[in-house]
């Protein structure tokens, strides 16, 4: 699957990483528009997986995102400047918040994705930034004791 949004690569001891830009572009952003009025909206997704934003190391922080296209957006263009690790949950194309209701932004999928992007070989820590509105989703004790991530 083409991802637009992918502005080169870095690699990593695990291969390359695909890397995103915290600008978006006038296609993105179009795009916002046509899914904000139900144009392709059911198709508005990110292949999970692990992406570089900017140029991250070992030490950069990790990031949590739901695989919905606006959610890795807003998440990407939130932090400007900054260089860390997306990590995309498949969540099915749905939003944060109402994949946390369904399950599918979930502990099982945070441990799988964890495991599967084998994030532990390219940072030196275990901690992971998740966004609020998937609390209800994740059982933080639980990812702590499958994972060796907080």
């Amino acid at each position: 699957m083409e991802q637009e949004f992918v502005v080169g690569s870095i690699t990593t001891t695990i291969g390359d990483v695909p890397q995103v830009s915290s600008n978006l572009t006038w296609r993105d952003r179009w795009s916002t528009i046509k899914v904000r009025w139900d144009v392709g909206r059911m198709d508005y997704k990110v292949v999970p997986g692990l992406y570089a934003l900017g140029k991250p190391d070992a030490e950069s922080p990790v990031l949590v995102s739901a695989n919905y296209k606006l959610s890795f957006d807003r998440l990407r263009e939130a932090v400007p400047g900054r260089n860390a690790w997306i990590l995309v949950l498949d969540t099915h194309g749905i939003n944060v918040w109402c994949a946390a209701g369904k399950g599918t932004f979930g502990t099982d999928e945070l441990v799988a994705r964890i495991e599967v992007s084998r994030l532990a070989e390219v940072v030196s820590h275990r901690r992971l930034i998740l966004p609020q509105l998937g609390a209800s989703g994740v059982a933080a004790h639980l990812v702590k004791k499958r994972s060796g991530s907080r």
